[in-house]
C-alpha cells in the first residue's frame, strides 16, 4: 500500500521472517526493504551532493519542535503553485514567516495516495515559488505532494534549492486537519549512516 518513485527506486517490501527453530515457542518478525525516500521522508542536500550533511548527522534542533507555518493551497493533478499563491496564502493565514521557520504547504493531494497517478501527476512548485521560499530563508519545506518539481513541466530548481541548508519533507498527509497556521513541527529520521534521507513520522503540534 506504499507508493514508490519507480525504477531504479525499489518498491517497499515487507517480508515475514520464519519463527526460529532454536526457540521452544514461536516469535514473529519482519524484514523491510525500501528506498530511504519512502512514505513520508526527510531529506538533506546530500541527495544531490554526497559531501553535504547526511541524515544521521542532522541535529535534533533541526527536526524536533521547530517553529512552523502551514499554508493551504488546494491543487489537483499537474496544477502549479506559484510565488503569488504562497504570498496570498501567507497573507490569508495572518502570520509572519520568519527566517528559520519550517514552511508546510498542503494541497489536498494526499487524498490520492493510492491513486495510480499519485506520483506521476501531482501538484508542483513553480521556479518562482522556490525562489520565494529561499528568499524567506526557511529551514525546511514540507508539502503533501511526492514531487516538488513537475515531470511534465520541469522547473529544474533542485540544484539551486539544495545549495542552501534547507531540508525537504514530503509527502505529508492529513494537512486538512491543521487547525491553526502556526505551530511546531517534529519529524524525526532514523539515524541511517551516510544516507541522504529517512522515513519519518511527522507531527504537527498546536499549542
Amino acid at each position: 500500500g506504499m507508493w514508490s518513485y519507480g525504477d531504479p527506486y525499489p518498491a517497499p517490501q515487507i517480508t515475514q521472517i520464519p519463527p526460529p527453530a532454536w526457540l521452544d515457542y514461536p516469535v514473529y518478525s519482519q524484514t523491510v526493504a525500501m528506498a530511504v525516500q519512502s512514505g513520508t521522508y526527510l531529506e538533506t542536500a546530500a541527495h544531490m551532493d554526497q559531501s553535504r550533511l547526511p541524515i544521521d548527522q542532522l541535529p535534533l534542533s533541526r527536526c524536533h519542535r521547530i517553529d512552523a507555518v502551514a499554508l493551504w493551497i488546494p491543487r489537483g493533478a499537474n496544477e502549479p503553485i506559484s510565488a503569488a499563491d504562497l504570498e496570498r496564502a501567507l497573507t490569508n493565514a495572518g502570520f509572519m514567516l520568519r527566517p528559520g521557520d519550517a514552511l508546510l504547504v498542503g494541497t489536498g493531494w494526499d487524498s490520492q495516495w493510492y491513486a495510480p497517478n499519485y506520483v506521476t501527476d501531482p501538484p508542483y512548485f513553480l521556479a518562482d515559488a522556490i525562489d520565494w521560499v529561499l528568499d524567506h530563508e526557511v529551514a525546511l519545506l514540507g508539502g503533501d505532494t511526492p514531487r516538488y518539481d513537475s515531470p511534465h513541466h520541469p522547473q529544474n530548481f533542485f540544484p539551486k534549492f539544495f545549495q542552501s541548508e534547507i531540508l525537504l519533507l514530503a509527502p505529508l498527509v492529513n494537512m486538512a486537519q491543521v487547525g491553526t497556521a502556526r505551530g511546531k513541527l517534529t519529524a524525526l529520521p532514523l539515524k541511517i549512516k551516510d544516507a541522504c534521507a529517512s522515513p519519518v513520522r511527522a507531527l504537527w503540534i498546536e499549542d
